[in-house]
């Protein structure tokens, strides 16, 4: 197990979770997030998941080392005082109209708190049988860059329930997420994450496909500068036969900064007529930068459909060339071109207010190159 997690968290700096530039643990400050919400009231309310739920969701789970992951135990074992989240609970058969949306802010600190701020969080979204719901989470920029938020979200797709769910996040800060992801009989989850500007990143989503039917759907996005990290891993069990998935994440990686990305998809002995597909590719704008990509298979059934691919490359120089002769400067030209690649994931989201949003915030950041 001590082996397991030592891979799963090989590029990720744990640390930061008992300190801050070499700051003690005690100095780190409990702090709230300011949480907005755009639904019904009926059906969202801002309230955190009970440590409990969390806790018997993750010893349901047949994902190894589960239990005992550094960042959930993290956020389990934060007083209750400090915790806060939102639960969406969907009623079997309701259909929700629109788009519910979630806003976390995180303002400075009052000037009696000295020390590292550390938000933690516990969300739930729960889709009863034969509903429909679509989320946006949005993670607003710190105040403090030195801040921590610890997250935690239980995803819960009942039998033919659809849910699709897009994060942003842009924190500025660190910013650790743990996803836990169960879809029943004939429940669809489509799940998208736009990462743009974070000190430290850190997913987990554990997926499992429960039972006969279920698929599973996620995409991202990640852009790191300076010295950032984004790291994403993903383990998708596939614990039944005839069951879906699909993996889409693109990045960008420029100066010193640093991606990374494991995809493992496991596949049980009595999981036949599976398809599980995964893709990751990556630029690096720099010979400092690097992204690691760690696709990864592991079958236990003869009748499946399971394919992978990973790439880390640099700008392709002749559709540089290409604009550059139509009269585009080469710095718009090399931007044109990233824009380009990360459009397929955020297109993919089908929302058009939130798509024109991305679309203006990777311009942006994107600016200086």
């Amino acid at each position: 197990m001590d082996r397991i997690l030592k891979e799963r968290y090989k590029y990720t700096p744990l640390g930061r979770l008992a300190a801050s530039g070499g700051a003690p643990e005690e100095s780190f400050v409990p702090a709230q997030a300011e949480i907005s919400t755009e639904a019904e009231a009926a059906l969202c309310r801002v309230e955190p998941l009970p440590a409990a739920t969390l806790r018997e969701a993750a010893e349901r789970s047949p994902h190894p080392g589960l239990t005992i992951d550094p960042l959930l135990l993290d956020n389990l074992g934060a007083e209750t005082k400090q915790v806060q989240g939102v639960q969406i609970d969907i009623p079997a058969g309701c259909e929700t109209s629109g788009i519910l949306y979630i806003h976390l802010r995180y303002p400075s600190a009052t000037p009696i708190q000295e020390g590292v701020q550390k938000y933690v969080q516990r969300h739930r979204i729960r889709a009863g049988r034969n509903s429909r719901v679509r989320v946006v989470v949005y993670h607003h920029a710190c105040a403090s860059a030195d801040a921590l938020i610890d997250s935690a979200l239980l995803l819960e797709a009942e039998a033919g329930a659809s849910v699709e769910l897009f994060e942003v996040a842009e924190t500025r800060a660190t910013y650790f997420a743990t996803v836990l992801t169960s879809i029943e009989r004939d429940a669809s989850v489509k799940v998208t994450t736009i990462d743009l500007d974070n000190s430290i990143l850190r997913r987990n989503q554990f997926v499992t496909l429960a039972e006969p039917g279920a698929d599973c759907n996620l995409e991202g996005a990640y852009l790191t500068a300076r010295n950032q990290l984004a790291d994403n891993y993903i383990r998708m069990h596939h614990a039944s036969a005839h069951c879906r998935s699909n993996q889409l994440f693109k990045g960008v990686a420029e100066d010193d900064s640093r991606g990374a990305f494991t995809g493992h998809i496991y596949v049980a002995p009595d999981a036949q007529q599976t398809v599980a597909l995964q893709e990751n590719h990556n630029i690096v704008l720099s010979d400092r930068a690097r992204i690691d990509t760690r696709p990864q298979l592991e079958i236990y059934a003869d009748d499946v459909k399971c394919n992978h691919g990973a790439t880390v490359g640099r700008l392709d120089p002749e559709a540089v060339y290409y604009m550059r002769q139509r009269g585009i400067a080469l710095e718009a030209a090399k931007r044109l071109q990233i824009e380009g690649f990360i459009r397929e994931v955020i297109d993919h989201t089908r929302l058009d207010d939130l798509e024109r949003l991305l679309h203006d915030k990777v311009a942006k950041r994107l600016l200086h190159i």
